[in-house]
Order: C-alpha cells, then sequence, then structure tokens
C-alpha cells in the first residue's frame, strides 16, 4: 500500500503489487540446481511400470513439492515376445526335423545359450487340437517375478513346420516314404467310366463364397431374399 500527497491536505491511497516479491507476499532467490537420478531398472519390471522420486520435482514457496516419474518403456525384441512373465518365440522346423528330431540354440536375454533338444520319438505337429498353434515349453526359462526374481515364468516354443514344395520328391522318395510312414494311402478301386477323377489345385480361403457366375440369374429366378425378404406368392388367372 503507497500514500502519495496530490495537494495539500491530500494524501492519495494506492495499492500497487511490490516489485521486490512481484506482489507474491513473499520475497526468495530462485535458483536452479543440476542433480543426477539414478533408475534402478529391477529384475522383472513389466511395461509402463513407474519408478518414482518422491520431493524431487520443482520447489515453490506454498505449493508441496511434486514428484519425479520415471515410466519403462520395453522395446520389442527380435526373438522373444512377452506376457507377464512368460516369453514366446517362433521356431520353423523342417518336416525332416519335426518327425526325426532337431537340436538349436538359442541366444536368452540374458547372454545365456541354450541347447534345446527333441526328446527321442518326439513328433512336431503343424497344429494342435481344433486348430490352435502347436506349442512346446521349456519351464523356469521365461522372466524372473518382479520382487522375487528366484521364481520364473516359462518359455513358450510356437512351432511352425515347414513342408516340401511340389515336386521335391521323387518317386523313389515318395516310395520310400510310403512304406515307412504310417497309415499309407489306400489303393481305392473304381469304375473309370462311373467315377470322374480330378486334381486339387492351390486355392485361398478367402474366396470361399465367391465361385460361380456374378450378379446370379435374374428374373423369376431371383432370390426370395430381394425385396425386403419378402416371398412373393404366383397367383393364378382366372377367368
Amino acid at each position: 500500500m503507497e500514500l502519495r500527497q496530490i495537494a495539500l491536505g491530500m494524501v492519495q491511497q494506492i495499492q500497487r503489487k511490490c516489485t521486490p516479491c512481484r506482489g507474491t507476499g513473499y520475497d526468495c532467490e530462485m535458483k536452479k540446481e543440476r542433480k543426477v537420478l539414478e533408475v534402478n531398472i529391477e529384475k522383472g519390471m513389466r511395461h509402463n511400470q513407474r519408478v518414482t522420486f518422491r520431493g524431487l520435482a520443482d520447489e515453490r514457496p506454498g505449493v508441496e513439492t511434486g514428484d519425479i516419474v520415471f515410466v519403462v518403456q520395453e522395446k520389442e525384441h527380435a526373438t522373444f515376445k512377452r506376457k507377464g512373465a512368460d516369453l514366446l518365440l517362433t521356431k520353423t522346423v523342417s518336416l525332416n526335423e519335426a518327425l526325426t528330431g532337431f537340436r538349436w540354440i538359442v541366444k536368452h536375454l540374458d547372454g545365456r545359450q541354450l541347447l534345446i533338444t527333441s526328446r527321442p520319438g518326439e513328433v512336431i505337429k503343424p497344429e494342435g487340437p481344433n486348430g490352435v498353434p502347436y506349442v512346446k515349453v521349456v519351464d523356469n526359462e521365461g522372466m524372473p517375478s518382479h520382487g522375487n526374481p528366484f521364481v520364473k515364468g516359462k518359455l513358450y516354443v510356437l512351432f511352425r513346420v515347414e513342408f516340401p514344395d511340389d515336386g521335391d520328391l521323387d518317386e523313389g522318395a515318395v516310395s520310400k516314404l510310403r512304406a515307412i510312414l504310417p497309415n499309407p494311402g489306400m489303393d481305392v478301386e473304381y469304375d473309370e467310366e462311373e467315377v470322374e477323377e480330378v486334381h486339387l489345385e492351390a486355392a485361398d480361403v478367402k474366396a470361399f463364397g465367391k465361385g460361380g457366375a456374378a450378379g446370379g440369374g435374374g428374373g423369376a429366378y431371383d432370390d426370395s431374399d430381394d425385396e425386403g425378404g419378402q416371398q412373393q406368392g404366383v397367383q393364378c388367372q382366372q377367368s
């Protein structure tokens, strides 16, 4: 508050902001301070998990000091996919490996080398029951659990079986496979004059339902679903 004399016996009272405190009601010296924070990423931490440093944000008089929050962002990996504490990798094997066995080395996230080997007589199938992907698992080779790193998840292996292309097997190889593998194709007896033999061609399942001529028949043979799905009755002309 400032008093200013404007005439003899007349004083004007003026309210203005204090220059030193800029109207805040307090006077303080602001300074910048550099501080190095060490963020410890613990074993098993997950995507978007937060690390909070309480009371280390900017300070202002009369205001509670805020926090500094670091958010963990998980990078994509070329080999592994993560869900919770479990890991998943996809492995493509040849039909030969799927039937006779395989061995391959995978480099784990911690740098260890794992030799994954099939058991004698184990067969890798193209897909599991009901068409689901065919998956095997290695226990205790997933991610460590956050807060209890000695308990680890599982390493899931999703298999894809690569079959030979048309023409890769000659007649000799086909004959040997037919003799070795179980359930060979049986000879079918039929009358060539009564039975028509056809062959399979490559196809796309997305085209299912799009066969036949485009546009349909038309005229009196239109589908009954047209015109709102109401069926049109046939009326007889009466004389």
